[in-house]
């Protein structure tokens, strides 16, 4: 298994976008380009590097797409990702990169009503960063916490937003991120449907009959999907659970998959002692079980206890794992659960770092590149945009500057 290095800082038939959006396969009418050149019909002809980059950049992400049109539009939409500033709502983004009073109608088109795959546009988003020389070295399972002000989006629900500090109207995105030399990249994303929505909600919003269960269920379908891809089929697992409600099943089910892990739990995580063996072991939260012990790590941080303990399954089933402790002399403890038993552990420290890496990847998604800003209601077209801005992001992350 590599060792991971330190980041250097990721269908319904609808009407088709027609002629009168789009001029030829390569430019779109009126569309704007800086230090460009138009021809006599104001269309606008790619001129210097950084064009290229981004055109050859989103055809190796979108070259499944069908219809020219929908290639086009889909460098379009990742372009004005790129160079819009501040709010990133589709009038805003048309009027970055065309003049045509159309383009805000045909982004919203392509992207909440003509069908294309994105699950094969993340595919090709991941395989394109590993053939770029980007090892993915670990898959971040992290929240994305979207607030929406009505309640007809597809998945919205009241949860609490432990940064506003009270309970929201929200959406709540899985994103699942590739960690490379170049950082943590999101690649792949679930949109979280309660189980309270109704089937006639459902239907409004177009979600599919897939997509249901409790939240832990819904976690691993989003990162079994990614994390199973060849390009990092062995790469350790991380996340912060603290935020996931039902957080023993999803450790019990990640346990029992036998891929490799490292996640931090909060010390009500109810686990047993491995030492001494017992065939039938008290069942305590962490933070009971440390209680009783006399030994604590170094109190300058810098060392972290390693316990081996059991989660609360029949003696049958019983998962062996490493609990580790580290002391912090000027903030709280924090609690991690692997079954990376061979590895010493500074090569887990940075494992141990990537979901909070992956957080201020979820905040520079919302700030910087329009996460937040989505104003369409139905699934198809909120996992569009999630693919459109893992596509920008990781275009920035991998070339160093915008379009």
């Amino acid at each position: 298994m590599a060792l991971l290095h330190e980041p250097a800082w990721l269908h319904e038939s609808a009407p088709t976008i027609t002629s009168d959006d789009v001029h030829g396969v390569g430019h779109a009418r009126g569309v704007r380009h800086d230090q460009d050149v138009r021809d006599d019909r104001g269309v606008c002809h790619e001129r210097d590097a950084g064009d290229a980059c981004l055109h050859a950049f989103v055809a190796a992400v979108f070259d499944h797409l069908p219809r020219a049109d929908q290639r086009r539009w889909a460098e379009l939409h990742v372009r004005a990702l790129l160079r819009t500033p501040g709010k990133k709502s589709l009038r805003r983004l048309a009027m970055s990169v065309s003049d045509s009073p159309t383009a805000s109608q045909a982004l919203h088109q392509f992207l909440n009503a003509s069908p294309w795959d994105w699950t094969t546009a993340r595919r090709n988003l991941v395989r394109h960063i590993t053939q770029a020389g980007t090892e993915v070295t670990a898959w971040t399972l992290a929240p994305a916490l979207m607030p929406k002000r009505g309640d007809q989006s597809a998945g919205v629900h009241r949860r609490f937003d432990p940064d506003r500090g009270r309970s929201v109207n929200c959406q709540l995105g899985l994103v699942v991120l590739a960690t490379g030399e170049r950082g943590p990249l999101p690649v792949d994303w679930g949109l979280y449907v309660p189980r309270a929505w109704s089937q006639a909600r459902r239907l409004k919003a177009r979600v599919p009959d897939a997509v249901r269960g409790p939240l832990w269920s819904q976690a691993v379908d989003v990162l079994r999907s990614t994390a199973s891809q060849p390009s990092g089929r062995r790469a350790p697992v991380t996340a912060d659970l603290s935020w996931l409600p039902d957080r023993e099943a999803f450790l019990d089910h990640l346990a029992g998959s036998r891929r490799p892990f490292v996640v931090r739990v909060p010390d009500t995580v109810r686990v047993a002692s491995a030492s001494p063996p017992s065939a039938d072991p008290e069942v305590l939260s962490v933070r009971r079980l440390l209680a009783g012990r006399g030994d604590r790590a170094a109190e300058d941080g810098r060392h972290v206890l390693s316990l081996p303990v059991l989660l609360p399954r029949p003696s049958s089933r019983r998962v062996r794992l490493r609990l580790l402790v580290q002391h912090r002399p000027n903030g709280p403890s924090e609690f991690w659960l692997t079954n990376l038993f061979g590895r010493p552990v500074p090569e887990l420290r940075p494992l141990m770092r990537q979901p909070q890496l992956a957080a201020g990847v979820v905040a520079a998604l919302h700030e910087d590149f329009g996460l937040r800003d989505f104003e369409g209601r139905s699934f198809p077209g909120w996992h569009r945009h999630t693919t459109l801005v893992s596509t920008a992001f990781a275009y920035s992350r991998l070339h160093g500057a915008p379009a």
